[in-house]
């Protein structure tokens, strides 16, 4: 009867055994395969562990029953540590596949906030910089054998008055005029395109659209600025500048960038222009000028305006100087960024550099073909105050660069005959054109 007993023991407990390596071998394919997806070297601890909670169980399992059929003392009751060591087993594993549910999906979320984070502006919740330079560096990529090629077009956005805003009113105020300007901008782009703020004043759009929708959404984009309000903000004004592989089929999305950017800052400037220079309608100076009388009523400089285009002229984003259009083209004013272009850290050097003479801020090979071109646009019968032209510089530190040069001749009643110029250094451009040497 004993030994009929034992080999029922044996048996039962065989069966019991079976189960138990089964499931324990099932555990240790999870873990494997868990290892072998995440592939960390430093999750072999947390591995380890869990095999060694896991082996708890069917380790005392195996050890009471041994203990059981040997001594035969407990009678069946390892029954029912068998049946207790198999729920403990089922509940370990429901446990670790739930909190496995659980981290996964704690990783995900945190990955996803990751990821915001790194291609998401935190202000405005635009596209950022580095999703912008990504997304050119896809569309340079693909680009050329796109059906849709001669759709692309990026648009460059500037808002004007950012500073003058956060000197006067705060950064708040500041603030508020950047978040207006992206809801704007996403408003009415976002249909067509992707928008990015790829600096603090700075937006870019990319979209596929033809020529007349742009002009269509400009002036729409318009609209919606000038009807903006906010708790500080009444009206935002920006400056746009656009470039398209309709025009430039040959150019890649940084080329475009750069025509498009190119415009944006040219139309800032005329914004500032606008700003500084106040009409005077009624002005005394000689009438035998053509060029005195024909420009003279659009703006005027006088000891008064001075101040006033002194600290105004500080927030332009660039380069700007007055000179008078006299035998020593003396210059009358220069702004910081003048002087950081041609690396002077104060005007007393910057006199020194140039002589105080606009001839002098001109590369000497270059003068003549400058001012040639500025009287030819000035005087011709089908000109406007504004000449354009792109020249050399020395700096102080002897490296020789280059400068868009945008002037706007006018007459004083208090300075004559003088040039507004707004400068920019352009070298980096020339260069990927292959002109700078």
């Amino acid at each position: 009867m004993q030994e009929t007993a034992r080999i029922l023991l044996n048996e039962g407990w065989a069966k019991v055994v079976v189960v138990i390596v089964a499931l324990s071998v099932v555990s240790v394919i999870m873990l494997v395969a868990e290892t072998l997806v995440y592939g960390r070297t430093s999750d072999r601890n947390s591995v380890l562990k869990k095999l060694l909670i896991l082996c708890v169980p069917v380790t005392a399992f195996l050890v009471f029953s041994a203990s059981s059929v040997v001594t035969m003392e407990t009678g069946g009751s390892w029954i029912v540590f068998a049946g207790l060591t198999v729920a403990f087993y089922v509940a370990t594993v429901i446990s670790y596949i739930g909190i496995k549910f659980y981290t996964s999906h704690k990783s995900k979320t945190g990955i996803e906030q990751i990821r915001i984070l790194a291609y998401y502006d935190n202000l405005t919740g635009l596209e950022n910089r580095r999703a912008y330079k990504e997304y050119i560096d896809t569309l340079n990529e693909t680009i050329r054998n796109s059906k849709q090629k001669s759709l692309l077009s990026i648009i460059m956005l500037d808002v004007n008055g950012l500073k003058k805003t956060n000197d006067i009113y705060g950064h708040l105020a500041g603030d508020e005029l950047i978040i207006g300007s992206s809801e704007c901008i996403k408003n009415v782009f976002s249909s067509v395109g992707r928008c990015f703020r790829t600096g603090g004043d700075e937006f870019v759009v990319i979209a596929y659209m033809k020529h007349e929708q742009f002009v269509e959404k400009s002036e729409e984009l318009e609209q919606t600025l000038s009807s903006w309000k906010g708790e500080y903000i009444n009206g935002i004004s920006i400056s746009i500048g656009k470039a398209d592989m309709a025009e430039y089929p040959d150019h890649d999305a940084d080329q475009l960038m750069i025509e498009a950017d190119k415009l944006m800052y040219k139309n800032k400037q005329n914004y500032y222009t606008s700003q500084i220079m106040a009409e005077n309608p009624v002005i005394e100076g000689d009438a035998k000028s053509t060029r005195k009388m024909r420009y003279a009523d659009n703006f005027s400089l006088t000891k008064y305006t001075m101040p006033v285009i002194r600290q105004m002229a500080e927030v332009i984003p660039g380069g700007f100087f007055i000179y008078r259009e006299n035998e020593q083209r003396e210059i009358i004013y220069q702004n910081s960024k003048v002087l950081e272009i041609y690396g002077c850290s104060t005007v007393d050097e910057f006199q020194e550099l140039t002589g105080n003479s606009f001839e002098n801020m001109v590369h000497p090979d270059d003068f003549a073909t400058v001012q040639a071109s500025i009287d030819h646009q000035i005087d011709s019968e089908d000109g406007d105050s504004m000449d354009h032209v792109i020249y050399r510089i020395i700096r102080k530190d002897g490296m020789v660069r280059w400068v868009d040069d945008y002037g706007h001749y006018s007459h004083s009643p208090d300075y004559g005959d003088i040039y507004y110029v707004f400068i920019t250094d352009i070298t980096d451009v020339m260069m990927q054109k292959g002109a700078a040497n």
